[in-house]
């Protein structure tokens, strides 16, 4: 018995990836003292995140009033979160933080 092969039903499309624009990020968050500033908010919440009930690890020193409305780049003005609780609050496309930038659990 021969197998018989068939042609295929659907054409392969074009494999290529499209290439987003790069991000534009400000290059304060380069700097030595942007790098010691973070560094000095996880600590302070010991490398937790800030959310009530979160108990994963942080990595990411969070403005609480953003920059882009004039928030400083003070120890007060800052909290640790973890990527999942960043996601949560962060900027959407037009500017506006998800939920207020407040957290919850």
């Amino acid at each position: 018995m021969t197998l018989r092969m068939m042609k295929a039903r659907v054409k392969v499309g074009s494999t290529a990836i499209a290439k987003l624009p790069p991000r534009e990020t400000d290059p304060f968050y380069f700097s030595p003292l942007w790098k010691a500033t973070r560094l000095a908010v996880l600590t302070r919440d010991g490398f937790r995140c800030a959310t009530p009930g979160c108990e994963r690890r942080a990595s990411i020193a969070d403005h609480i009033i953003s920059r882009r409305n004039g928030g400083a780049d003070d120890m007060g003005n800052l909290r640790s979160l973890c990527s999942v609780c960043d996601n949560r609050v962060k900027e959407d496309a037009s500017g506006q933080r998800r939920s207020g930038g407040l957290l919850c659990s």
